[in-house]
């Protein structure tokens, strides 16, 4: 009687793993990545990651200003950051959103015109903002804000400085509407 209801027991966890095992399966290379996965880093990767907001940072400033001298430059020190966050960081969504910004670096660092820069500044700006959805506080720790403009482009930007929409092709004339995005 005991061996039965101990097969029994085990038989009943065995098809409870089964029928829930998709569940226990993070996002992985080859499986969609979207804004509701959950991105965590380790802390070696924290440190690039950090590197990788600090460049993000410049090149906001440069694209407002509306130089583009630097920009290449500054690309390539993203480059160099998101490369090592992609070999520290374990295979998941981490890993995913740090290739995700090693791509949009090399096509900024390799963008010919504004609108190019443009586009490629977005899909970085695309790849980070997923972690400070569930993170929040991160936000607050790097000292940054979200900022949309009325045409709809998002852009991290420190916290400390005036909006301005890194988009307007017109510097003399900015957005007539910016809002940030408040978790």
């Amino acid at each position: 009687m005991i061996k039965y209801r101990g097969v029994k027991s085990v038989i009943l966890f065995i098809i409870f793993l089964v029928s829930h095992y998709p569940t226990f399966v993070s996002a992985r290379e080859g499986h969609g990545h979207n804004t509701d996965t959950v991105i965590t880093i380790k802390k070696q990767t924290y440190i690039h990651f950090q590197t990788i907001l600090m460049g993000y940072q410049y090149i906001y400033s440069y694209m407002v200003k509306g130089g583009t001298g630097e920009i290449s430059s500054l690309a390539q020190n993203l480059i160099d950051a998101a490369t090592l966050g992609v070999q520290t960081e374990p295979e998941g969504p981490g890993q995913h959103m740090m290739q995700l910004v090693l791509e949009g670096a090399e096509s900024l660092k390799n963008a010919k015109n504004v609108n190019e820069r443009q586009e490629s500044f977005t899909s970085i700006g695309n790849a980070l903002f997923p972690f400070f959805k569930h993170w929040p506080n991160q936000l607050m720790r790097s000292r940054l804000k979200i900022c949309r403009c009325k045409s709809g482009h998002q852009w991290l930007q420190p916290d400390n400085c005036p909006t301005a929409c890194p988009y307007s092709l017109n510097k003399s004339s900015p957005c007539l509407m910016i809002e940030e995005t408040i978790y």
